[in-house]
């Protein structure tokens, strides 16, 4: 009797066990259907998905998802979610029905050797499990370096895909690669003195990007002679405007100036955050607009 005790004791205590396994969201891309059933349907929100640079992972926005949830209040959960190089999702956290403006810390496991297109086909592998899972149909997207690289590469990949990138930041991101003399001049540049193979790439599938969409895109210089934010040049972050210019709905440009907005932690500065929070949930989209950086 004691012996089919603990057995019956063993099958309780694993059962749980399976169910915390579930309840915390550790799961990968093959989720059931009846896990999928018991998913909220958010389509009613649109996903704030945040995409790292070189060397980043899922943990890389906790502070400015930190501070767009528990500062600003203008989201109330969060999830991780990482993509493996075989496209295996593996997830951390699930959203509840009560999900507002829910955010996607987003992580490649390759973030430092893959390349822009690889990275961006990996996203679009992410943003079909979360239509499937939570049947978001827009979302917004914030990316650092070369997460805005990745970003921008989605816009014109999968501009007629859903979900639908609606607003697009890209904060420091290298779209004329980072050579100084590629990207000599002052904010008032039309071209830049040489475009590289980046670049024209982005110019030449111009006519693929949604003329809905909105893009802010976010330059710094440290000020130290050098007119870049201590690895991207000020005219390769605003490289964008000869890519989203004439092509998206709204074209806005935001350029800081100090030591204290270097690369490798613009986007957790406090004047940067408030300006894509601006961006994001506050800045009406009821004309065409275009804002160009000036000194």
């Amino acid at each position: 009797m004691k012996k089919k005790g603990f057995n019956h004791m063993k099958k309780w205590i694993l059962g749980i066990g399976l169910l915390l396994l579930v309840l915390a969201g550790c799961s990968n891309s093959k989720a059931s259907e009846k896990e999928l059933e018991n998913l909220p349907n958010l389509s009613g929100e649109t996903a704030l998905i945040l995409v790292h640079g070189t060397g980043g992972s899922t943990g890389t926005f906790d502070g400015f998802s930190d501070t767009f949830i528990d500062d600003y209040k203008l989201s109330n959960e969060r999830i991780k979610l990482e993509i493996g190089t075989d496209g295996k999702l593996t997830y951390q956290g699930v959203f509840t029905k009560n999900a507002k403006h829910p955010i996607v810390q987003i992580g490649f496991e390759d973030s430092i050797d893959a390349t822009i297109e690889e990275q961006t086909d990996w996203l679009r592998i992410a943003m079909q499990d979360l239509e499937k899972r939570y049947h978001f149909a827009t979302f917004d997207g914030v990316g650092h370096s070369n997460g805005g690289l990745v970003l921008s590469t989605y816009s014109q990949k999968y501009a007629k895909t859903t979900p639908t990138l609606e607003r697009l930041v890209a904060i420091g991101a290298p779209y004329n690669d980072l050579d100084a003399e590629d990207n000599d001049g002052d904010l008032a540049f039309d071209n830049v003195p040489v475009t590289t193979p980046l670049l024209k790439t982005y110019k030449d599938k111009r006519a693929k990007i949604d003329s809905d969409l909105l893009v802010l895109s976010i330059a710094s210089d440290i000020d130290d002679g050098s007119f870049s934010d201590d690895i991207v040049p000020v005219l390769s972050a605003l490289g964008s405007r000869l890519i989203f210019k004439d092509t998206a709905k709204v074209y806005l440009e935001s350029y800081y100036k100090g030591a204290e907005y270097d690369h490798r932690t613009m986007y957790a500065n406090p004047n940067i955050q408030k300006k894509v929070a601006w961006f994001l949930y506050t800045y009406k989209d009821d004309k065409k607009e275009v804002e160009l950086a000036h000194s």
